[in-house]
């Protein structure tokens, strides 16, 4: 099973909300980039908590909190979640979502099946669509593509935000790559080696390393 990437900010009005200063940024680890299974009555979308990244603190919380708003033992709840691999949650309680190149790739296969499948798509071929996802990232190892640009990503999720964080990524990445002392990351020197590395054709510098400037400033030149 690959390591999933998936994260979700819960809204304010959740139940859940009781346990999420167990976890950092109130930053839930889930399963799926999006719902893939409906609850027993088919009447809601869920999505699962994965297991496999749950601190046992946090698996303990969710298993307590579970049970008491539904009235049943907790090792019911562990029962089950065992079963899934993760904890069962509605999506209603979701705000907003945050994943990796996992997430993208999924993503993207969910809009190209939707580009592509018959309109509406006729429940075999979503059921095909279903189980080719379960046995190549949940059940499977597959890896995903690295997302590297804009460029990398499905045209119908692309925005300027999201152009900019990857962007950002790459720069902290060159950063954490370039082994730089504290003092060079607070005066910019860093940032500016990062730029030049991922924007090549633009050279950057600090104003104020040709000492025509008394404080460090970034420029292109």
């Amino acid at each position: 099973m690959t390591k999933h990437d998936t994260w979700v900010k819960l809204k304010p009005d959740s139940p859940y909300q009781p346990i999420l200063y167990l976890f950092p940024d109130g930053m839930i680890p889930m399963r799926d980039p999006f719902p893939m299974e409906l609850s027993a009555d088919r009447k809601a979308s869920i999505w699962i908590v994965d297991l496999e990244r749950l601190k046992s603190s946090q698996a303990t919380a969710i298993t307590q909190l579970i049970a008491s708003n539904l009235g049943v033992e907790p090792i019911e709840v562990a029962t089950e979640a065992m079963k899934k691999g993760g904890f069962s949650m509605n999506y209603q309680w979701i705000e907003s979502m945050q994943c990796g190149d996992e997430g993208f790739q999924r993503q993207r296969e969910l809009a190209e099946f939707f580009e592509t499948a018959p309109q509406p798509p006729s429940a075999d071929s979503w059921a095909e669509f279903i189980n080719s996802q379960f046995q190549r990232w949940i059940e499977g190892n597959e890896q995903p593509p690295p997302i590297n640009s804009i460029e990398d990503v499905h045209p119908c999720l692309r925005t300027a935000e999201l152009e900019q964080a990857l962007k950002m990524r790459k720069i902290h990445s060159a950063i954490n790559a370039g082994n730089y002392s504290v003092f060079d990351v607070l005066s910019g020197r860093a940032f500016v080696d990062a730029l030049n590395t991922i924007d090549p054709e633009t050279q950057y510098s600090l104003v104020g390393d040709d000492d025509e400037f008394d404080e460090d400033e970034i420029y292109e030149s």
